[in-house]
């Protein structure tokens, strides 16, 4: 068996991403056609060679962005495999599903928004860009088709409507270039645009006739003594956020939450933000990558700035 060093394959690992992550700005400032090689080797800090053999051609490079901005990471883990895609499909709750589902796209349409008008564009003069379009065609139809059905076993799918025609509903709706067009141009706060988002998704998709879930009480309590708050619902903790505070910052290191209770992510951060402003000697900071987007949502908040 030949040997493999963890060392180069972590260098490959590295230089691979930064080929990426330079091709994706390119891309998204310039366009497919505008980017060369030469310009993403030279963003990059490698040699033309190194990017045809660590990745490919353009085509190749496309295909990696779109991919990497659908998952948010170079992970190789599938979509059907990662922890917001097994929550939806432990959900039995037709209405939390469609504001799970809502979040999903949220949170896919921020990382895909900067690469999808290139694809766009790249698929009326380059034949693998043409492929990769109708891949990513064919990829959101099956991945809507697989949410309305997962509805459907919940009894919550309206009467009137087939899977497959609630999946092409689903499927329209899945384009990052709306949630640009009503947060980015027309400047809807995001939490107004998601409201908006489920309303539309639930009278869509949803029996007329379905009660809404009562809304779980979720309890947070600081713990100072282990750094870190927990929410509490019925009695049992469902989620912790640890945090750490120095002179001026109050760094939110990591979030976890129990399957089916997402919900409480959210509002362990909101606590945290809460204490700090209501202290008014520090500001928040994230490491966590929830945190992050969560805070992202919040801008105006003065001690997120």
């Amino acid at each position: 068996m030949p040997y493999v060093s963890p060392v180069r394959s972590e260098q490959a690992r590295a230089t691979r991403r930064a080929i990426v992550t330079a091709a994706a700005e390119l891309f998204g400032s310039q366009g497919f056609a505008a980017t060369t090689i030469d310009a993403i080797a030279d963003r990059a800090g490698v040699g033309r060679k190194t990017v045809f053999a660590s990745v490919g051609g353009k085509g190749a490079l496309l295909k990696l962005t779109w991919d990497w901005a659908l998952a948010g990471d170079d992970d190789p883990l599938p979509m059907a495999e990662r922890p917001a895609v097994q929550a939806m499909l432990a959900e039995r709750d037709p209405h939390r599903l469609v504001a799970m589902w809502t979040d999903l796209l949220l949170d896919v349409g921020v990382r895909a928004l900067p690469i999808e008008p290139a694809v766009l564009a790249a698929a009326d003069v380059d034949p693998e860009a043409r492929e990769l379009l109708e891949a990513i065609r064919r990829e959101t139809l099956a991945g809507a088709t697989a949410f309305v059905t997962h509805l459907a076993g919940t009894g919550g799918l309206r009467a009137d409507l087939t899977v497959a025609h609630a999946a092409d509903a689903c499927w329209g709706l899945m384009n990052s270039l709306l949630q640009h067009l009503l947060i980015t141009e027309r400047g809807w706060p995001t939490d107004e645009y998601r409201a908006w988002f489920v309303r539309l998704a639930t009278a869509t998709l949803l029996d007329p006739g379905l009660a809404a879930p009562a809304p779980r009480s979720i309890a947070v309590r600081d713990v100072p003594a282990e750094s870190r708050y927990e929410a509490v619902v019925d009695g049992r903790v469902v989620g912790r956020l640890t945090y750490e505070t120095g002179p001026r910052l109050v760094v939110l290191l990591r979030t976890d939450v129990a399957d089916g209770h997402e919900e409480a992510a959210g509002a362990l951060v909101r606590r945290a933000v809460d204490d700090v402003r209501a202290a008014g000697t520090h500001r928040v900071v994230a490491v966590c990558p929830f945190a992050t987007w969560w805070l992202d949502r919040h801008p105006d908040d003065p001690v997120t700035r």
